[in-house]
């Protein structure tokens, strides 16, 4: 039972480890966009519309747009972010968030350079190429709210005019379009400009869109996009994410239609994601920013739920708020980690404790089970038989010993998925880790494989560890896991620093256990 426990526990970090890299999207780029996950729950009590292709298609964009007159940037600046709108449909064709730094330095900029297609842009058959005239030039947002009016008018009277309002401390911008010049229209949350070459950068989780369509959450699979889709019924949210950040419309009126649309332009496949607009008026909130827990909850409508905890997510979630409870104490994320797996280790120290009692007592019977193995080896079903009963003879539980283990392993995923998502994480330091939610670099790059002395003692703790453990497993199967720290320390070499710290100080504590174990059991 114990090997099997453990081999479970090897096949699902292998599982895990080769499935960040064959099906998530990595790093902060905006990455190929694939095509839609099915909703796993079906009510049909509830409206909801998936077509698998858009009837009406949308004309090209960028190469046949009339424009007329010249365009200007309208910038307004909050204290969180900057935004530069353009007068060419009044799109906004950049966003820097002011309090967030990315790999170089620099501050994080939502729209990459590249896009085809911008936040807020709105795609129609009837009309192309406006010309907005900006209400204002430049806004510096203060104390009160402050507003921009961005129009289009024909000299027959029709209009259209976008109206956003800012606020200071809010990643949130409330949109509000008038217009009665377009019969139907595609309102953009944003696009991405699909490189199947593009290699990857360091770090692993999904992006692309997000639905909620009828409270549940439609995520993106590692499959492009190849038809157009729409979504219909109850729909409070729309997103596009990336691992750390994400941008999104929360329209008012919840009953409406999404629609995920590829579009081939000569820089490459384009995917974006947008709402259904009408001859009415249109009012949403767009916003901008981190993918920050608190922050996304402060919004309603369930926004936070873009965050994937994942399967654990009962667990991780818990976790969450506990690493972000200690932190305020500790003002450190590596020391709250360490906090965190003390106090893990303290919850689990009962089962612990039973575990190597259990391995004690397996220890004593293995040389009568040797015997029983030697006597009948060509007997499978008279082994088990005289095993079982000599488990009986002595109150042995052979399954006793595997339980804290199999109990550890949705502890493990549910941190796993905490310290990947946990934007808090996101440039953290320690000692001389930069950031704890990126792999340790210290020694550079080997062959793909980050190296660093994080998961280099976490594997001497292994081997330690394992060393001190007292074992049943018969000689064959002791050479196989006399390689399993070596493995292990190849898998956790990509891994989020924070989760090796993590499994180093959790190793860490099961060595002192276990010498103060053994040592009692030398002094009976």
């Amino acid at each position: 039972m114990e090997k099997r426990a453990m081999l479970a526990f090897i096949l699902s970090l292998i599982v895990l480890l080769a499935y960040q890299y064959l099906f998530f999207p990595k790093g902060q780029k905006q990455n190929p966009v694939p095509q839609m996950e099915e909703v796993q729950k079906k009510d049909p009590g509830k409206k909801s519309i998936e077509e698998p292709e858009t009837k009406e298609k949308i004309p090209s964009l960028r190469e046949n747009m009339p424009w007329k007159g010249e365009e200007e940037i309208v910038s307004v600046e909050t204290d969180l972010a900057i935004y530069r709108i353009s007068t060419r449909d009044a799109v906004i064709k950049e966003i820097v968030l002011k309090k967030y730094k990315d790999d170089k330095g620099e501050p994080v900029r939502l729209v990459p350079e590249d896009t085809a297609l911008y936040p807020l842009q709105i795609i129609s058959e009837e009309e192309g190429g406006l010309n907005f005239t900006p209400s204002r030039k430049e806004i510096k947002v203060g104390d009160q709210k402050e507003n921009l009016v961005m129009s289009f008018v024909e000299p027959n009277g029709k209009r259209i005019e976008k109206i956003f309002e800012f606020k200071r401390d809010s990643y949130g911008i409330h949109i509000q379009i008038t217009q009665n010049l377009l019969k139907k229209y595609h309102l953009l949350a944003g696009s991405y400009l699909i490189k199947p070459k593009e290699k990857a950068d360091s770090g692993t989780a999904h992006a692309g869109p997000v639905i909620d369509l009828q409270g549940e959450i439609k995520r993106v699979s590692s499959k492009e996009i190849k038809e157009s889709k729409t979504f219909s019924g109850n729909i409070p949210w729309i997103a596009l994410e990336e691992k750390y950040f994400m941008t999104a419309l929360l329209p008012e009126k919840t009953d409406t239609v999404a629609i995920l649309e590829r579009l081939e332009k000569k820089e490459g496949p384009n995917v974006f994601l947008g709402l259904l607009g009408d001859d009415e008026d249109l009012s949403f909130v767009f916003f901008a920013g981190p993918k920050d827990y608190e922050l996304l909850k402060s919004f309603g409508r369930d926004l936070e739920k873009v965050i994937n905890f994942g399967m654990f997510g009962v667990l991780a979630k818990p976790i969450f708020y506990i690493l972000k409870g200690t932190y305020r104490y500790v003002r450190n994320y590596g020391l709250a980690i360490i906090l965190l797996t003390t106090f893990i280790k303290i919850i689990f120290w009962p089962l612990t404790q039973k575990q190597q009692k259990s391995m004690q007592q397996m220890q004593k019977i293995q040389p009568e089970i040797n015997v029983i193995r030697e006597r009948h080896k060509n007997d499978q079903q008279r082994i088990t038989t005289e095993t079982m009963a000599l488990y009986k003879k002595y109150k042995v539980n052979p399954a006793a010993g595997c339980l804290p283990l199999l109990i550890q392993i949705p502890v493990f995923f549910a941190l796993y998925n905490v310290l990947l998502n946990a934007i808090e994480l996101r440039g953290s330091p320690f000692l001389y880790i930069k950031d704890l939610s990126a792999a340790d670099t210290l020694f550079g790059h080997v062959y793909g494989f980050s190296i660093g002395p994080l998961p280099l003692l976490m594997g001497v703790s292994m081997y330690i560890q394992q060393k001190m453990m007292p074992t049943t497993m018969d000689p064959k199967q002791a050479k196989i896991f006399q390689f399993m720290p070596l493995i292990f320390t190849f898998m956790f070499l990509n891994f989020p620093s924070g989760l090796v710290l993590y499994w180093l100080v959790n190793n860490i504590l099961t060595i002192v256990q276990q010498y103060f174990i053994n040592k009692r059991k030398l002094v009976s």
